[in-house]
């Protein structure tokens, strides 16, 4: 199955690299078993060897775990082409979450499937980095410090604005906050199903071979507390893991823009430090 999707792809990009010299999107690419419309992934090729590539960065949306797509993605493909132009940049769907189908852990399965398809059509040993916004940014923390933990495919995780400890009592204690989970665990409040919010918790995961985490966040955020840097950095120091967090003024990513050049900036100098 994966040889099958992989064909087409080739034959499709050197169509491309036949006509013109730019990077160009293969768009919606399935990279799940062809029959679901959320499980396809946009892939930007830097180039047609396919021996060259071995860095993939693959980006992943937010929206509450319920909504969103890859679209809002879209503006940050040409930002990591410019800054890392021997890079393939990806941008995926995933099944999205609702209280009768909740995202998890089928949306940790998406990553899982994604990192697999791109894992098999590279002649490489291809490694990647996360770049997750909002609900993307817990699923990217979640799958790197849970379901990675022993392959170490991830070697570097950024978290814009990502729920980090769905425990926290400025979350528990919120009933409209809390409502945004019930598509990632189903309908059960942290009061039903303790265990359930602090197994989709990304700070309940992190070890010593954590993957090097870089944040950023607003400190006037009406969806992700404050409280969310304190406890990630606090957990990921304990166990001696890389980490860089930033706290703009500013909401969920609202910020102003001198603030999102520092955060490219940052973003830059990490993936070069730490992602060998």
């Amino acid at each position: 199955m994966i040889m099958q999707k992989i064909i087409p792809l080739l034959f499709v990009v050197s169509l491309f690299y036949l006509t013109t010299d730019a990077q160009v999107p293969i768009p919606n690419v399935p990279y799940g078993d062809g029959t679901d419309p959320e499980q396809v992934i946009d892939v930007y090729l830097p180039s047609l060897d396919f021996g060259r590539i071995n860095k993939v960065i693959i980006l992943i949306h937010g929206g509450a775990w319920g909504a969103g797509s890859k679209a809002e993605m879209a503006g940050w493909v040409p930002i990591f082409q410019t800054l890392f132009p021997d890079y393939c940049v990806t941008n995926m769907e995933y099944r999205l979450g609702t209280t009768a189908s909740p995202g998890f852990p089928k949306q940790l399965e998406d990553i899982h499937l994604a990192i697999s398809f791109l894992k098999s059509t590279f002649t490489t040993n291809v490694t990647f980095a996360l770049f997750g916004g909002s609900a993307g940014a817990h699923l990217s923390m979640l799958y790197s410090y849970l379901w990675d933990s022993q392959t170490k495919n991830v070697k570097v995780v950024v978290d814009l604005v990502g729920p980090a400890d769905l425990t926290d009592p400025a979350y528990t204690e919120d009933p409209i906050v809390s409502e945004l989970f019930l598509a990632l665990v189903g309908p059960c409040r942290y009061a039903e199903c303790p265990d359930l919010y602090n197994a989709t918790s990304p700070v309940t995961y992190v070890s010593a071979d954590s993957a090097p985490t870089i944040g950023f966040y607003g400190n006037a955020d009406p969806l992700v507390p404050i409280s969310q840097v304190g406890l990630l950095k606090n957990k990921l120091d304990a166990y001696g893991v890389i980490n860089n967090f930033t706290v703009y003024p500013g909401g969920h990513f609202d910020w102003a823009w001198e603030y999102t050049e520092d955060m490219i900036l940052q973003m830059a100098d990490f993936f070069n430090t730490h992602w060998n």
